[in-house]
């Protein structure tokens, strides 16, 4: 127990001491001390190229690294660099993969030497005064105050040494920080999935490539509901596509050809993937992206015969035409392919739109 009390205080000194050296080893990455911060974040087909480019440049401009740290998907680095090198900065980036992100800042330091010598000076003088008053000293208490009070003040004064130090360092250097990520074409376990609640309607138009009388139609047409659940896109559809043949002409091939098909019932899976070179689907307008639906159809006949569940798989391509952070109305155009033996009759080009909102 005796030492109990020893062993607290020993812990405490130690602890502040590392707080202390802590700080005073970070100051010298202090973003605020350099003459401007510049961020940049890029995206790349090209992970291991993009980062070894941005390690040449690193040691052929002789930049300092201040923090470095490597993972199998994204390379991130900060290091400082003279001003005068920062425009081939930009054009090497440029050439490494899109970039979603390239702010600078650039930092006021006139202002911040003046502050500090101004922070220097008043110190300075309230040292000069605690002095003057110290000669009035007459106990032991009073001469501890006074010391502890000089010795703050003169702490002070070394602190704001250190970054007038440091702005002098670097005042004519550029605080940059890279994140270079790998682009993966489709999801891993270890992307980031942001989830959405985006509901809404889909309009499709089938054109059969090759309708067979007795068997299918030349078009059908129907309605969708469509409900996006992440902003990847990923999302979930079911709707029905409907014969366009209408009025006399259906009641009389209900009776020559009631083997027809009808209509097909579909539910589907889908995703959609941006192109890489053209947004990333970061535009409000005309944002291209390919993708597919997986899922399946019931085709009933007019005679109301059903051919049972048959799986389907379209391939597509479309544009967004307006997209915001509340819509998203799109177009797209697809191949419908059914896997199973109708699929001669009933595969063709299906063209659809679709309008979502977030709920």
């Amino acid at each position: 127990m005796k030492n109990q009390p020893f062993s607290l205080k020993t812990f405490f000194i130690l602890a502040l001491s590392l707080c202390y050296s802590t700080n005073i080893f970070s100051q010298s990455y202090d973003r605020e001390y350099y003459s401007a911060n510049k961020d940049v974040s890029i995206y790349t087909s090209e992970f291991q190229k993009g980062k070894t480019a941005i390690s040449n440049y690193i040691l052929k401009n002789n930049a300092d690294i201040l923090s470095e740290n490597l993972s199998r998907y994204d390379y991130r680095v900060d290091f400082s660099i003279d001003q005068q090198t920062i425009l081939n900065l930009d054009s090497l980036l440029q050439t490494l993969g899109y970039v979603t992100r390239s702010n600078q800042t650039n930092n006021n330091n006139k202002l911040k030497i003046k502050n500090l010598q101004n922070q220097i000076e008043d110190y300075q003088i309230q040292i000069n005064r605690i002095k003057e008053r110290s000669r009035r000293d007459s106990t032991a208490q009073q001469r501890n105050s006074t010391e502890t009070s000089i010795n703050y003040n003169e702490d002070k004064i070394k602190e704001a040494n250190r970054k007038l130090s440091q702005i002098n360092e670097n005042q004519s250097k550029v605080f940059v920080s890279i994140n270079l990520n790998d682009e993966l074409s489709v999801p891993s376990g270890n992307s980031k999935i942001t989830w959405a609640k985006m509901p809404g309607i889909a309009y499709n138009y089938l054109l059969v490539e090759n309708p067979k009388i007795g068997m299918s139609d030349k078009t059908y047409a129907g309605m969708n509901l469509k409900y996006i659940f992440t902003k990847g896109k990923s999302f979930f559809q079911i709707g029905v596509l409907k014969s366009q043949k209408i009025g006399d002409v259906q009641e009389y091939d209900s009776i020559k050809t009631p083997n027809t098909i009808n209509e097909f019932f579909t539910i589907e899976f889908g995703q959609d993937f941006y192109t890489k070179h053209f947004g990333r689907g970061n535009r409000k307008f005309f944002n291209l992206y390919s993708g597919y639906t997986i899922g399946g159809m019931i085709p009933n006949k007019r005679n109301d015969d059903n051919l049972g569940f048959i799986p389907v798989l379209n391939l597509s391509m479309g544009v967004e035409l307006i997209k915001t952070k509340h819509i998203l109305l799109d177009a797209r155009g697809s191949y419908f392919l059914p896997l199973d033996g109708i699929n001669r009759n009933t595969r063709g080009i299906l063209l659809g739109t679709s309008f979502n909102f977030v709920f």
